[in-house]
């Protein structure tokens, strides 16, 4: 049958008049008529419309015979059956969750042995000394209990991933089946057994790995397929990625070439470094409650402990940039690392510039350097321990500027009382805030941080300007009026001592 035939055939099947055809097309109805007598031929871009009104192939409308095409696969590649290259195969299961648990239970048992060490100078495990550090201001229990929880989560986690590897291993030695991929589906084809096709969509998922694909299916069957088998496996990527049931456990999205070992050792690394770097900010609070509370005198320490999340933080950011670099995915660590640093600034910004925490003495004032700094500074200094009630005092000092405007009281408490002293010094600077707290007053602004043994307090209102500190064994108080606020921060302003660590 010619063009034209074919043609004059369609439009009267579709009920469709010369004028008709001619309009959907933008042509005129003499056109069609010199078509539909085979004068003439329309262009391609016509004979692709034609088609479409009429449903219908180009190579119909011509009157060529149509073949009916076989679907060819776009790759290839028989099943893992052998036991060491499945369990290889499957190492991704639980690789990057036990490495995830076993570095917070690490990082848990870190925080646990520094709290020991300020608590106790010493590094000790030892019932009489867990027996101290438990009536601390610390619960051992609160550190030890998460790192126990970790590692057991991660040992679970090990467990069963061991119980799917040796599962995955039988089901291989069964089954050795050879997967065809095509673009929209996968054939499974096992010997002696009809081929079963799947939609990609249908299976449960579809897991990419630095050298395998692994198909887990619905009755939780693994399918372990080499990535050397197949001639194109960047391609079969590219289309497994489309759906919604990929994981992507590769290290790079482009071959690396490292080996086995190597890229375990990649893997770890950039796991731990990730994991240290989101816990970190919690573990630098912590650090600043220990330095702060005056456990040690040893300087150097406190700058060890002091500098470790920093130097954490930064390898992990490096890491993250020399990995990247190197086309390993490894975005997550400089996001993290990145986001721990500004933290870290930020609180050595409040610390050092803002005020917020180091805004008191660090260690102890003893009486003689109190005495020996007011004296410079213009003020006399009198003993006047005689009167006072508080238990366990042992030296009481007040001075006063030429004026009488103001006075700043100096109290020692006995430090060989088997820490009554102490707590009697804690005591003492509670009372001293609950009078300056029961003052009235119309307006309030005051700053305030309270580390135990730490203490740190002032208030400026319409009647008053108040000021205590409580260093371990040494407490200073004031509580003079609002005028004489510039001059009592004239003269304390160089009243500090040597930090915990120092930049």
């Amino acid at each position: 049958m010619t063009f034209g035939k074919k043609l004059q055939s369609l439009r009267k099947e579709k009920g469709l008049s010369q004028d008709a055809l001619a309009n959907q097309l933008y042509v005129t109805r003499q056109s069609v008529s010199q078509w539909e007598n085979d004068r003439t031929m329309p262009s391609v871009d016509l004979l692709i419309k034609i088609s479409e009104i009429f449903d219908t192939t180009v190579d119909a409308l011509l009157g060529k015979p149509e073949t009916e095409s076989i679907p060819q696969p776009m790759a290839q590649a028989k099943t893992l059956t052998d036991k060491k290259s499945i369990k290889t195969a499957m190492r991704y299961e639980y690789s990057t969750a036990v490495i995830v648990l076993v570095s917070m239970a690490l990082l848990f048992l870190g925080m646990y042995a520094v709290m020991m060490f300020f608590e106790n100078n010493m590094f000790s495990f030892t019932p009489e000394v867990l027996a101290r550090f438990s009536d601390s201001i610390f619960n051992v229990w609160e550190i030890i209990l998460p790192a126990v929880l970790c590692a057991a989560a991660g040992g679970v986690l090990t467990i069963i991933s061991f119980v799917h590897t040796r599962k995955a291993v039988e089901f291989g030695k069964k089954h050795a089946c050879t997967l065809n991929f095509f673009y929209d589906h996968l054939v499974i084809a096992e010997e002696g057994a009809e081929p079963l096709s799947l939609f990609y969509t249908n299976i449960k998922e579809l897991v990419e790995t630095d050298g395998y694909f692994i198909f887990k299916m619905q009755n939780k069957a693994r399918f372990c397929v080499d990535k050397s088998e197949l001639e194109n496996p960047e391609e079969l990527s590219k289309l497994l990625k489309s759906a919604k049931n990929y994981l992507d456990r590769r290290l790079s999205k482009t071959p690396t070439g490292m080996g086995k070992v190597k890229r375990c050792a990649v893997r770890v690394s950039r796991d731990f470094f990730f994991t240290a770097s989101f816990f970190t900010p919690f573990y630098i609070t912590l650090i600043f409650g220990l330095v702060t509370t005056i456990l040690t005198e040893n300087q150097f320490v406190r700058f060890t402990v002091f500098i470790i999340p920093f130097l954490v933080v930064l390898a992990a950011t490096v890491l993250g940039v020399v990995f990247t670099v190197r086309k390993i995915k490894a975005k997550r660590m400089i996001i993290a690392g990145g986001a721990a640093i500004v933290i870290f600034v930020v609180m050595n910004f409040a610390i050092y510039n803002a005020s917020v925490i180091y805004n008191f003495q660090h260690d102890r004032v003893t009486p003689e350097q109190f005495v020996t700094y007011m004296e410079e500074h213009g003020l006399t200094v009198e003993d006047t321990i005689k009167g006072r009630e508080e238990l366990y005092i042992s030296k009481c000092y007040t001075a006063k500027p030429k004026d009488n405007s103001f006075e700043i009281t100096y109290l020692e408490f006995d430090e060989y009382s088997q820490n009554y002293g102490l707590f009697s010094a804690r005591e003492t600077a509670g009372r001293f805030l609950n009078e300056i707290r029961s003052q009235p007053r119309l307006t309030t602004r005051y700053t305030s941080q309270d580390l135990a043994f730490n203490m740190f307090y002032t208030e400026t209102t319409n009647n008053h300007y108040a000021y205590v500190s409580l260093n371990e064994y040494s407490v200073i108080y004031i509580n003079a009026s609002p005028e004489a606020e510039p001059e009592i921060k004239n003269v304390l302003k160089d009243f500090e001592l040597s930090k915990p660590y120092v930049f």
